[in-house]
């Protein structure tokens, strides 16, 4: 957010008694054009004087005076110029050099001019008032009694020493009146333009409050955002529309360079806007997405908003809306046929223990063993799919992950040796998924790859490795075996409910393994490997 300006940007005008504030810049600002008025007017009184070509009145009673002190004017007021460029001297000091310097020297310019009667003595005024504008408070009055006792003292000095023919008390008298009326406008004119100033300090930063705020939203906002000018030219991309199109929308270039579908798509909106909504389709890199055209119309120009949202999220209330509805049906089939299977069972193994059964009927009895137990395999299966709650993602090691679960696997089988070959790249970070999602899909994947996918049965043998694309940087993990692999036509239907080329299996395993891997935006892929064997991969979502 933006913070308030610190008191070092302001100056005061005044360093005793009621003095007030005013940003740097602008105090600086009209103390140069002060100056530039010093050195026009000190310039104007030298070179006037110098050329004879100036009024009668300068320097008429002592033209050497004049000389010396317009001299001294210009050449104090030049000098003072490299105090204005590089502020060694502060502000306020500056100030008071320049109006009492002004006050003095102009005094001495009237009084070798003949006097007050010689009309320079107005151009204290215009000190006065300057004197007001740039220091105010109590300041202004202080400049205000300095110049009216230059002016008396000028008016009695010359009545003393019977310098004029004539002296003008009430001219004086009326002046000095005049140099406290014109600082106490100043003050109240410094007044205002303070309260103004800060008024408008304190909008600037409300404006900027809301500027900021605006372009903080709109960086962290889920949705993406694109506004484009009637060119087609990209002119506000937030970070959400860069990680939806996997592309960075360059400001200023145009949008078929970001997204080539989203332009045609924004194209054919413009042709026929009765319809101002379109999906991207998910890709490797990107999910499947929503885009949203609206006119901007307060704008001058066709300008053009673009809402881009993520549709993985519904997606995934979809698919939970799915399994849940899959679950409860599956349930109730399963107990319906629990309890008639449970009785079959049961008197198949009554009928096993009677002795007058023949060994060619035990042949059938065993059979109905064998198959009771394959549906009931089955209905076990599908119990576990109408269970399945939503998930609950966390971030975790998979190193520390699968070290559990080598041990736990090898438990599970009874194995005295580990068949699990586990590698992970040291640069993979954790992860974020269920770990009691990713322990079924594990666990199916190699038990599959243990029961089917041995070369040779005495010697298992299962390769897990764990990396990043370089590509996309997203996390997978590789399940491969060496055995004889998976045909082409039976590839393509592994992942459906219920297939099976197993007389014992039931079909279920990898295809609840690739819902749970949905269930967490992930995906599950078989790929046979080049050198024989089966290779199941589980790619993460970067989200």
């Amino acid at each position: 957010m933006h913070s308030a300006p610190k008191r070092s940007e302001f100056v005061k005008t005044c360093p005793f008694g009621s003095g007030f504030y005013l940003p740097a810049s602008q105090a600086w600002q009209t103390l140069k054009v002060f100056h530039a008025y010093q050195l026009v007017l000190s310039a104007a009184f030298f070179g006037l004087f110098i050329s004879h070509s100036g009024p009668s009145i300068f320097g008429q009673h002592d033209a050497n005076l004049f000389q010396s002190v317009s001299l001294t004017y210009l050449a104090l007021t030049a000098f003072s110029t490299v105090f204005i460029r590089k502020p060694y001297i502060a502000y306020t000091r500056q100030v008071q050099f320049k109006i009492i310097a002004d006050i003095v020297l102009l005094t001495l310019l009237m009084h070798a001019s003949g006097g007050i009667t010689s009309g320079l003595g107005i151009l204290l005024a215009v000190s006065v008032a300057a004197g007001g504008l740039l220091a105010g408070g109590q300041c202004s009055l202080a400049f205000a009694a300095i110049a009216t006792f230059a002016v008396l003292g000028e008016q009695a000095y010359a009545d003393t020493s019977n310098v004029f023919a004539t002296t003008a008390y009430t001219y004086a008298g009326v002046l000095s009146a005049s140099f406290f009326t014109i600082s106490l406008l100043a003050l109240v004119l410094a007044k205002r333009v303070e309260v103004s100033e800060r008024i408008a300090q304190q909008q600037s930063r409300e404006i900027d409050d809301l500027v900021h705020l605006n372009d903080y939203i709109i960086k962290h906002l889920q949705s993406g955002i694109i506004v484009v000018d009637k060119s087609n030219n990209v002119r506000l991309a937030n970070e959400a529309a860069n990680e939806l199109l996997h592309h960075t929308v360059s400001i200023g270039r145009p949008l078929s360079e970001a997204s080539a579908e989203s332009w045609q798509l924004f194209n054919r909106w413009l042709r026929a806007p009765s319809e101002n909504s379109a999906s991207l389709s998910a890709t490797s890199n990107t999910p499947r997405t929503k885009l949203r055209f609206n006119k901007l119309d307060s704008f001058a120009d066709d300008t053009y908003i673009i809402f881009l949202d993520d549709l993985s999220s519904v997606d995934h209330q979809v698919q939970q809306g799915k399994l849940a509805s899959l679950g409860r049906l599956t349930a109730s089939i399963a107990h319906e046929i629990r309890n008639p299977l449970g009785a079959i069972s049961h008197a198949g193994e009554l009928l096993s223990e009677s002795s007058s059964i023949e060994k060619e009927d035990q042949r059938l009895l065993d059979i109905i063993h064998n198959h009771t137990g394959r549906v009931n395999s089955i209905v076990k299966s599908i119990l576990q799919l109408s269970r399945q709650e939503e998930s609950h993602i966390e971030s975790f090691p998979l190193a520390a992950w699968f070290a559990e679960f080598d041990i736990s696997f090898k438990e599970q089988f009874g194995l005295t040796k580990s068949p699990l070959q586990i590698n992970i790249n040291d640069d993979l970070a954790n992860i974020h998924f269920d770990k009691n999602h990713l322990k079924q899909i594990i666990d199916n994947l190699c038990g599959n790859a243990l029961k089917y996918g041995q070369l040779d049965p005495a010697i298992p043998f299962i390769d897990i490795h764990c990396g990043l694309h370089t590509a996309n940087k997203q996390v997978f993990i590789t399940v491969s075996d060496n055995g004889a692999g998976i045909d082409e036509k039976t590839a393509q239907q592994i992942f459906e409910p219920f297939y099976t080329t197993s007389a014992s299996g039931t079909g279920l395993g990898l295809y609840i393994s690739s819902q749970l891997a949905e269930l967490n935006r992930a995906k599950l892929s078989y790929l046979a490997n080049a050198e024989g064997g089966s290779r199941f991969t589980l790619l993460f979502s970067n989200s």
